[in-house]
């Protein structure tokens, strides 16, 4: 498909022009979501795009991008599993404890001692951890925001994630695992 004075940025746009609309009509057959089909079908073509010096080591370049669409619909749908997993077991165990009363105060207190566990940090993993989790960032976006690279905000925000679960389990002395699992899904989110 591409001919050797094609420069990697031509023949990616080439691809792109090919692609995008069967791809995505692929990934909405398998997913069923059409923003989750543009969501996947943007991500494929920046994995393209950061690949493009690597397009002559491809041998079937249809091949390769119908098998990144297909992986990438099965690690959605794997989180998409996880997710609702974890919130069936949230509300089965919040259904367990129907005291509303000791709930809004275990919600009240998990909040207090997560806001403890991210006054731990420091400065700069505690404002990677705020822009990703209270902000809603990406890792590029909160790069971009405190001028260092991808990898190190990755770095803070993984820090930043070990030492509050850490404390967190620190702080478990005492309390249900019910706590623990709302305290958690508090900062996972």
């Amino acid at each position: 498909m591409r001919q050797t004075s094609q420069t990697p940025e031509d023949f990616f746009h080439q691809l792109f022009n090919t692609y995008k609309t069967p791809v995505y009509a692929y990934v909405y057959k398998i997913t069923q979501n059409p923003h989750i089909a543009e969501e996947i079908t943007q991500e494929l073509f920046i994995k393209l795009w950061v690949k493009r010096d690597q397009y002559h080591e491809i041998q079937n370049m249809d091949q390769y991008i119908y098998r990144m669409a297909h992986n990438a619909c099965m690690t959605w749908f794997g989180k998409l599993a996880l997710n609702e997993r974890v919130t069936r077991e949230i509300k089965n165990r919040l259904a367990l404890q129907d005291n509303s009363v000791e709930n809004h105060m275990d919600l009240v207190e998990a909040k207090a001692l997560l806001a403890k566990a991210v006054e731990s940090l420091s400065p700069q993993r505690r404002k990677v951890f705020e822009l990703s989790r209270n902000q809603g960032l990406k890792l590029p976006e909160i790069a971009k925001e405190l001028h260092v690279s991808v990898s190190t905000a990755n770095h803070h925000l993984v820090a930043a994630l070990a030492q509050l679960r850490k404390y967190l389990l620190d702080q478990h002395k005492g309390k249900s695992t019910m706590f623990l699992l709302l305290v958690f899904s508090l900062f996972e989110k």
